[in-house]
């Protein structure tokens, strides 16, 4: 989905955020992973203080309610998303909507349970930084890890009349998510890591020289406590992202901006 006419910056940013949360819930097996974890372990959130990150429209804060939360904090500053979430949950006495910046947010009892989805599709060129520069820490984040995976194939194991090897070779040193179809991609190698407490690191260097093929691809692997809940290529909310392969040796870098996170790829060894 996108936006067609000029908008002022503050409207265009919202309106963009919002249809960026709807294109997150149309992803039903990502809600699905997320929804599989919260039944299968119903104790952490029964009868707990629980709030959710970013609540967008607010369907994780309704299944936590559902799953017998005493209360929920569901923090969203998007005008137009906190407006849907308020209307969700206002069946709900023990929910509480809050229209404002997870980073503003100042609970006013201990949080037992949040829940998050600030993922990027590279892992951390969304808002993954902001869990620890909260100004509260909840006993229990989910999900708490992730890593960024990578892979390397040959354009012609695509049969992509358009998409080929000489087309390929324009997109030297950018970095293009969804050009191709994800299915039974494998991912080969780690990248980077995330593991909430333990900081987050904003330069990776990745050799890749035991590896053939001209095409250098990522993909997101969601995880908490070591186990995977979802991954790229499964959950479509998280595509994939590729390259062409330049060298042996890449770094790739994260620089957190008042504007967002932005992402600096180059190859060490071209």
């Amino acid at each position: 989905m996108d936006i067609m006419n000029v908008l002022p910056e503050d409207r265009y940013a919202e309106a963009d955020d919002f249809l960026a949360f709807i294109s997150i819930y149309d992803d039903k097996n990502r809600t699905k992973a997320y929804f599989d974890f919260l039944d299968k372990n119903k104790t952490l959130v029964e009868g707990k203080v629980c709030a959710e990150l970013g609540a967008g429209l607010g369907i994780m804060s309704e299944k936590l309610l559902e799953l017998g939360a005493s209360q929920v904090f569901a923090i969203e500053k998007n005008p137009h998303l906190f407006e849907l979430t308020r209307k969700r949950l206002s069946k709900y006495e023990n929910a509480m909507v809050i229209n404002s910046d997870v980073l503003d947010f100042v609970p006013d009892r201990e949080i037992d349970f949040a829940v998050h989805e600030f993922y990027g599709q590279l892992l951390f060129d969304e808002e993954i930084f902001l869990l620890d520069s909260l100004k509260w820490k909840p006993k229990l984040l989910f999900p708490n890890g992730g890593k960024l995976m990578g892979g390397v194939m040959n354009v012609a194991d695509f049969d992509d009349e358009v998409v080929n090897a000489e087309t390929v070779k324009h997109l030297d040193g950018v970095l293009v998510s969804g050009l191709f179809d994800e299915e039974n991609v494998p991912l080969q190698f780690d990248v980077a890591t995330y593991k909430y407490g333990t900081g987050t690191p904003k330069s990776f260097v990745c050799d890749i020289s035991a590896y053939t093929g001209d095409l250098l691809y990522f993909g997101l692997v969601i995880l908490h406590d070591g186990k995977e809940i979802c991954r790229a290529g499964v959950c479509n909310n998280w595509s994939y992202v590729w390259t062409y392969r330049k060298g042996n040796k890449f770094k790739l870098e994260f620089d957190v901006t008042d504007r967002g996170t932005d992402v600096y790829f180059s190859w060490l060894d071209r």
